[in-house]
């Protein structure tokens, strides 16, 4: 791949770096809360086998990876430019004993992950529908090559029964989406956090977690995030957190 076409970034964690196109989708604060909220429900040192589905580049799988040493994650990407960038993010990083990459759309997983099952499936949809969203959206934007209800579908799919976790990060507006096809497809809701740019402004995005179980659960609605608390974003950018989500 010509180097002349990607950016390289320091993630600012184990001293990861990561290669991103200049002009494809560049990962923003949702991906970084979503790996934050991810890695959350991840306890104690026990291997944890984890599916990102709509990995882009890898960032979200590389921050997970650089918070928790006992995590093995597989990332599945449509997407051939971005999917060769990650698997040049896994090489630069000597993750391939921990991160492997997968080529493939999420209306058909490859086949190798739907012989996996795992503990734990995080994913950053496409916030817009196809004729809805800013006229700048990228494709990692806009449901293109699959909607909200195939990610959930088939993160839902490759969960453990019983135990199984599923994280999602979703533009506010389509919150009730998120519950509405987790609960449709076996996942129940268990946590919800609303993220707001001020305390005086309505949500921007979502963070909602769901259990594949047949047990009767819990929906918590967590205190909301607020982007321009600095300490508090301080906090989650440079801290760890083991204790926010406890199952």
């Amino acid at each position: 791949m010509d180097e002349n076409k990607l950016t390289l970034e320091d993630l600012g964690r184990n001293r990861y770096r990561m290669y991103q196109l200049k002009d494809g989708f560049r990962f923003g604060t949702d991906t970084v809360l979503l790996a934050w909220f991810t890695a959350s429900f991840v306890k104690g040192s026990a291997p944890v086998k984890m599916l990102e589905l709509g990995a882009n580049c890898g960032a979200a799988t590389l921050l997970v990876s650089a918070r928790r040493d006992n995590v093995c994650i597989d990332s599945l990407e449509i997407d051939k430019a971005a999917y060769e960038v990650l698997k040049k993010n896994i090489e630069i990083n000597s993750l391939s004993g921990k991160v492997s990459a997968y080529e493939g759309d999420v209306r058909e997983l490859p086949f190798v992950l739907k012989q996996k099952q795992y503990d734990l499936v995080f994913m950053n949809p496409p916030f817009f529908k196809e004729t809805t969203g800013p006229s700048s959206a990228k494709a990692g934007r806009c449901e293109l090559n699959g909607c909200l209800e195939d990610f959930i579908k088939a993160g839902s799919s490759r969960l453990i029964p019983s135990s199984g976790i599923m994280t999602v990060v979703m533009t506010a507006s389509r919150a009730d989406e998120v519950i509405c096809l987790m609960t449709e497809n076996g996942v129940k809701p268990i946590r919800f956090m609303s993220v707001h740019p001020t305390s005086q402004k309505k949500a921007e995005m979502v963070l909602v977690a769901g259990k594949k179980t047949n047990a009767d659960t819990q929906l918590e609605i967590m205190a909301p995030l607020i982007l321009n608390d600095k300490d508090r974003m301080n906090d989650i950018y440079n801290k760890e957190h083991t204790d926010c989500f406890i199952l």
